[in-house]
């Protein structure tokens, strides 16, 4: 080989990149489009990931988000570039548990919603790893519309309104799509989305007794963005009104509306399956107990592709899932 080539080869290579702390709290903060949610899955504070998306947007000199009073929503820029890093983590995440793991158990990918992710499934998974040790779950929380090919999913859990379903004209509307093209989709029911309204016990006491949607509509009324017709909806399938115009409280995620009515801020809209999961239940109750159960336009849904639903590992945990969403309360059969 001429000396020139060798030496060629001799040269270091500088990598003009930036941290990958700043990357890893970028992402999530990104795919939460919250920093409050981000901070919880990484275990570190809020201020921490703002911190480390400051030092990247200086290390880009390009803004990643358009901050706003309430919650965070990316960039055009950052759009473009969160999608790139979503990609190379994960390929970096399967690439590093493939080395770890000498005994090469099968990795299944789960997206699914951050708020059903992180209040029902999460705390159920260390049931499943304890009975099946072969299989190895990782979860992705997303909430764009699915294509399960191109995202690299096993399984997703999602919620909104099956193709070729005809739902009550009344049905509170779920603003959210399942997939990006149905083709060799299969869909298996989980359970209903039935909204109902959750405040904390200080509040409901100080309120005096609630008998009446008037009654409780006389409270302040929490949103969440991702159904921002929510409350509307709920109250007209109650035969009610929304209240005039008032300031508008707003959230980003159930999680964080849930939140808000533990620390008495007012009424949050949530889905019932999610109660269960949420740490500060005791410290919510449902005023108008007595009020009729309303079921969205949509439903949660278990989706998995055709040509690999009968692998096992897949199969399996298919299997173990549907077995507790029927133990929730509200699911109806598996389809077939």
């Amino acid at each position: 080989m001429p000396a020139a080539a060798t030496a060629a080869r001799a040269m270091p290579v500088t990598r003009n990149l930036p941290p990958l702390t700043t990357i890893r709290a970028f992402e999530a903060a990104a795919r939460h489009r919250s920093f409050t949610l981000a901070a919880e899955e990484l275990s570190v504070t809020q201020s921490a990931v703002s911190l480390q998306i400051r030092k990247l947007e200086a290390f880009l000199e390009k803004r990643l988000f358009v901050r706003g009073a309430r919650q965070v929503e990316l960039s055009e820029v950052g759009f473009v570039y969160f999608d790139t890093c979503r990609r190379i983590l994960a390929e970096l995440e399967t690439a590093t548990h493939r080395v770890r793991d000498r005994q090469r158990r099968e990795v299944l990918t789960v997206n699914t919603i951050p708020t059903i992710g992180q209040l029902w499934l999460m705390p159920r998974l260390a049931e499943f790893t304890a009975q099946h040790r072969d299989i190895e779950i990782r979860v992705v929380s997303d909430i764009r519309p699915l294509d399960m090919l191109a995202d690299g999913v096993d399984l997703a859990i999602r919620v909104g309104p099956l193709a070729g379903t005809r739902y009550p004209r009344d049905a509170p509307g779920v603003d959210l799509t399942l997939v990006k093209n149905w083709d060799g989709i299969c869909a298996d029911f989980m359970f209903d989305d039935v909204l109902v309204p959750v405040m904390s016990r200080d509040l409901h006491a100080q309120g005096g007794p609630i008998t009446s949607l008037d009654d409780l509509t006389s409270f302040e009324l929490i949103h969440t963005a991702s159904r921002p017709d929510a409350w509307r909806d709920w109250l007209r399938a109650q035969g009610a009104t929304l209240p005039a115009k008032r300031a508008k409280l707003e959230y980003g995620h159930f999680y964080i509306a849930m939140r808000a009515a533990q620390e008495h801020k007012g009424v949050a809209l949530i889905p019932e399956i999610l109660l269960d999961g949420y740490p500060g239940r005791n410290e919510l109750v449902l005023p108008l107990r007595d009020a009729a159960p309303v079921k969205s336009a949509g439903a949660y849904y278990l989706l998995t592709h055709n040509g690999a639903r009968d692998r096992p590992a897949i199969a399996t945990f298919r299997t173990w899932v549907l077995n507790e969403a029927r133990h929730s309360g509200t699911a109806a059969p598996a389809s077939s």
